[in-house]
C-alpha cells in the first residue's frame, strides 16, 4: 500500500516523502485495515525502526482533520523532545497548521497555555500532572499515543503510567488510544485491557542478526559460524569487525565504570582500524574541544575530550547535559564511530549503530546483588542494531567466557522470548499518591467510584480487583489520618490534599514536611535544608559516594542546626545509615548554596556531574512545595524562607546574589564577578557603562552589550 491510498492530505504525503517514507511496511497496511483510521484502539508490537511513529502520525492526521486534539506521551525528556523536533517537521508543511508543543518538568504548571496547541507531546509525569491540575483541554484530546507502553512493568514509573492511561480513559471516554513499543510478549493481554487491537509483527527494515562470540568465533542465530580476525582480546576484536567500510559500534555496558573503562581500551585500537577523512577528523577535533569547553568543571571534560579525538566516547547519567547531547549529536551525525553507553541510552534518543556489542550480562546492585538482566532488556538493547539507509544488516553480539556460557545465551537470550509484563501498581507507596490524584482531581467522590476506577486498572486486570482493594483501606486510612482527604457523606480532598497532589510530590513527603513547617521550632537553613532531604522523594536520589568519617564529621559540625539528630548508631544501625544518607545530600546542596566551586563538589563529595543535576533540581522542586505548604498552612514568613531557598538552590548562590543571577546570561560564577567589582543591584549593572561590565571577568564586549539591553528592557516593562 502506498500512502496515497491512506487518504491523508497530498502536503503531508509530501513531507513524509521527504522523510523518506513512500510506501508502508505489512503491519502498518494491517493496522490501516483493522481500523487505525476509524478510531479503533490499539497495542503495536514491532521492532525499532519498522514505522510505528509513522502509524501514530496517520492516526494523528485523521483526529486533527475532526478538530481534536493529540497527545502523545512518551517515558523521558529527551524523547519528548526528539518526538516533538520529528512532528514538527512533518506537521509544518501539512495541509493545515498544526500547532505542536512539548512539555516535562514544573508539574505545578497547570498548563492552560496547551489548549492552544493541537498537538502535544509530553512526558507520562508531566501528563498525569495536567490530570491532577484539572487542564480544561484535555477534554478535547481524540488521540492519546503511549509509545513504550512496555514500561508499564517498570517497579518506579510503570504505575504512574498505569494510572495516567486509566484518568486519562475516565475523562476523555470517546478518545483513540494508540499503544507502541518494540518488545512485549503479552500484547493480548494488554490490548483486552484496553479494548484494543493487537498489531504484532517482527519486521525490520534493516534485519537483525543476533549471535555470541567466544575466542574468535560467533555463533550467530541461524547456527552459522563465523571468525574473526583475533587481536588477543574479543571485544577489541569484535569492535574492528564492526567498523569495517563505515560502520558504526555501540558498545552496552552495565556499569558507569564499564562504559569509561571500555572506552579507553578501544581508543588504543580504533585510529588503526578506523581510516578517518580529513573533514571527519576536524569534526571530532571541534567536538573534542566543545567538550572541553562546554563543561569546564566536570571531572570528565579531559577525559572524554582525549578519548572523542580518538573516534571514541562514553555516555551515562553521570555526564552533564551538555556532554551527552554532543555526543549523541556526533554518534548520530556519524563523525563518532564508536559509543560505550549504559542501557539508559537505549531507553532514550534514537541511535542506531551496524554492531551493538554486549560484553557482560550481569550487573551488581546494592541492594539486590549480582544478577542478569532480563531479556525483554537484551531485546531492547539489541533494538538499536542497523542503521536504517547505510546499514543491510545490523547485528547484536554478546561475549562468552567459556562454552557453557555461549550455550546459555544462544537460549536464554538470543533464541529466547521477553518476559511477560506485569503491574507494579500494587505498593502502598505508589497507590497513596494515586488515589489521592483521583479524590483531589474529582475523577470520583465516593469509595465506590474509586473502586470501580481501580477495578479497571492493568493491576486488576492481571490480579484481580480485590487484590488491590485490600490495600486501598490502609492508604485512605492515612490520608484521613494526615487531613489529606475527607470520608464522610462521600470522599472529597483537604485544602491541603488537594494542594500536595498538585505538588506532584509523595503524600509521605508532604506529612514530613508539614510535621516540621507547623511545629514552633524555630528552623536554620540547615534544618530547611533538613527537612526536605528526610523526604522519601529526595533520598532516591544523588547519594554522593561519601567517606564515612567525613560525613560523620560535617554531622558533628551541624548538629545544633539540625531539626533532627542522628540515632544512636548502636540501638538503631539501620536508622543511622539512613541518616547518613539524607546528609550526604544535605551537605552537597549546603555547599553548592554557599558557591563553593562546582569542581570541588565534585572531587569533594564524590558526586558526578548527572547526578549532581538531577540531585539539585529535585531539591528545587521539593524546596518550593514546601513553600507552598507553608502558604497553605498560613506560615508566611516560613513561605518566605523556603522561596529564597528554593531560588538558592536553583542558582547555587549564596542570599546577596539572587537580584543580580535573575538578569539572563548572569550566572553564579559572573554573578560574584560583578558583586566583587561593586556592582551589586540590577540598578548598579544599569548604570554601568559597557566598557565597566566588559571589564568584569567573564562578561566581555559582547555579553555586556547584552546584559545592558536586557536590563534596560527591564524596566522599561515595570
Amino acid at each position: 500500500m502506498r500512502l496515497s491510498d491512506t487518504g491523508i492530505s497530498e502536503r503531508l504525503i509530501a513531507a513524509l516523502k521527504r522523510e523518506g517514507i513512500d510506501t508502508l511496511y505489512p503491519h502498518q497496511v494491517e493496522a490501516i485495515k483493522r481500523g487505525l483510521l476509524d478510531g479503533r484502539n490499539m497495542v503495536i508490537s514491532a521492532p525499532t525502526a519498522s514505522g510505528k511513529t509513522l502509524l501514530a502520525t496517520l492516526a494523528a492526521h485523521h483526529q486533527l482533520a475532526m478538530g481534536r486534539k493529540i497527545l502523545y506521551l512518551t517515558p523521558l525528556r529527551a524523547l519528548t523532545s526528539e518526538k516533538y523536533q520529528d512532528f514538527k517537521r512533518v506537521f509544518e508543511n501539512s495541509d493545515r497548521e498544526v500547532s505542536i508543543a512539548a512539555v516535562s518538568g514544573d508539574y505545578d504548571d497547570p498548563g492552560d497555555w496547551l489548549g492552544r496547541r493541537d498537538f502535544i507531546v509530553s512526558t507520562y509525569e508531566k501528563a498525569d500532572s495536567l490530570v491532577r491540575h484539572k487542564a480544561s483541554w484535555l477534554s478535547e484530546v481524540g488521540l492519546i499515543v503511549v509509545d513504550e507502553i512496555h514500561m508499564i512493568g517498570e517497579k518506579e514509573r510503570g504505575p504512574t503510567l498505569e494510572m495516567t492511561i486509566s484518568k486519562l480513559t475516565e475523562i476523555i471516554k470517546e478518545a483513540q488510544i494508540l499503544c507502541l513499543s518494540a518488545t512485549i510478549r503479552n500484547v493480548d493481554e494488554i490490548a483486552e485491557w484496553l479494548d484494543a487491537v493487537p498489531i504484532v509483527s517482527n519486521f525490520r527494515p534493516v534485519p537483525l542478526i543476533e549471535g555470541v562470540m567466544r575466542g574468535e568465533i560467533v555463533t550467530l542465530s541461524d547456527g552459522t559460524k563465523k571468525k574473526v580476525r583475533a587481536t588477543g582480546d574479543p571485544l577489541t576484536a569484535i569492535v574492528s569487525e564492526g567498523l569495517i567500510d563505515g560502520g558504526q559500534v555501540l558498545v552496552f555496558a552495565l556499569t558507569r565504570r564499564k562504559a569509561e573503562s571500555y572506552a579507553s581500551k578501544l581508543a588504543e585500537v580504533v585510529p588503526y582500524v578506523v581510516q578517518l577523512s580529513g573533514e571527519t577528523r576536524t569534526l571530532l577535533e571541534k567536538t573534542a574541544e566543545a567538550i572541553l569547553e562546554s563543561e569546564p568543571e566536570s571531572p570528565f571534560s579531559e577525559k572524554l575530550n582525549a578519548l572523542v579525538e580518538r573516534g571514541v566516547a562514553f555516555h551515562h547519567a553521570g555526564l552533564g547535559a551538555n556532554h551527552r547531547r554532543m555526543i549523541e549529536e556526533a554518534f548520530r551525525s556519524r563523525i563518532l564511530p564508536v559509543l560505550c553507553a549504559t542501557p539508559t541510552l537505549a531507553a532514550g534518543v534514537n541511535l542506531p549503530a551496524r554492531f551493538v556489542i554486549i560484553p557482560e550480562l550481569r550487573r551488581y546492585d546494592s541492594h539486590y546483588g549480582a544478577s542478569s538482566i532480563s531479556v525483554m532488556e537484551y531485546k531492547q538493547l539489541c533494538g538499536r542494531a542497523g542503521r536504517p539507509l547505510y546499514d543491510k544488516v545490523g547485528y547484536a553480539i554478546l561475549i562468552a567466557k567459556n562454552k557453557e556460557e555461549e550455550e546459555y545465551f544462544l537460549e536464554k537470550y538470543v533464541k529466547g522470548e521477553p518476559e511477560k509484563i506485569y503491574s507494579c501498581l500494587g505498593s502502598e507507596r505508589h497507590l497513596r499518591s494515586h488515589l489521592l490524584s483521583l479524590i483531589a482531581s474529582e475523577l470520583v467522590s465516593s469509595e465506590l467510584g474509586l473502586r470501580r476506577i481501580l477495578s479497571r486498572t492493568f493491576y486488576a486486570y492481571q490480579f484481580g480487583a480485590r487484590v488491590i482493594e485490600e490495600k486501598v483501606d490502609s492508604v485512605l486510612e492515612f490520608l484521613e489520618e494526615n487531613n489529606m482527604i475527607r470520608r464522610d457523606e462521600g470522599i472529597s480532598a483537604t485544602p491541603l490534599g488537594r494542594r500536595v497532589s498538585q505538588l506532584y510530590i509523595d503524600p509521605l513527603s508532604a506529612v514530613r514536611i508539614v510535621q516540621y513547617i507547623s511545629s514552633d521550632k524555630h528552623l536554620t537553613l540547615t534544618g530547611m535544608l533538613q527537612i526536605i532531604c528526610l523526604t522519601p522523594d529526595l533520598t532516591e536520589y544523588g547519594m554522593p559516594r561519601m567517606r564515612r568519617q567525613k560525613i560523620e564529621r560535617y554531622i558533628e559540625s551541624l548538629i545544633d542546626e539540625l531539626v533532627e539528630p542522628p540515632p544512636d548508631p548502636t540501638e538503631d544501625p539501620e536508622g543511622y545509615e539512613f541518616f547518613l544518607d539524607v546528609m550526604k545530600n544535605l551537605s552537597v546542596l549546603r555547599e553548592w548554596i554557599n558557591e563553593t566551586p562546582e569542581r570541588n563538589i565534585y572531587d569533594g563529595f564524590n558526586i558526578e556531574p548527572g547526578d549532581f543535576a538531577a540531585l539539585r533540581e529535585r531539591a528545587e522542586w521539593l524546596s518550593y512545595a514546601a513553600s507552598q505548604l507553608c502558604l497553605t498552612l498560613g506560615r508566611k514568613s516560613l513561605f518566605k524562607a523556603y522561596e529564597n531557598l528554593t531560588l538558592r538552590i536553583k542558582h547555587g548562590v549564596k542570599n546577596e546574589l539572587l537580584e543580580l543571577v535573575s538578569i539572563p546570561g548572569v550566572g553564579r560564577v559572573r554573578g560574584r564577578s560583578l558583586w566583587n567589582h561593586g556592582l551589586r543591584t540590577i540598578e548598579d549593572v544599569k548604570n554601568a557603562s559597557i566598557d565597566e561590565l566588559a571589564r568584569v571577568p567573564g562578561i566581555g564586549r559582547k555579553l555586556a552589550d547584552k546584559i545592558k539591553k536586557s536590563v534596560s528592557r527591564e524596566s522599561s516593562d515595570t
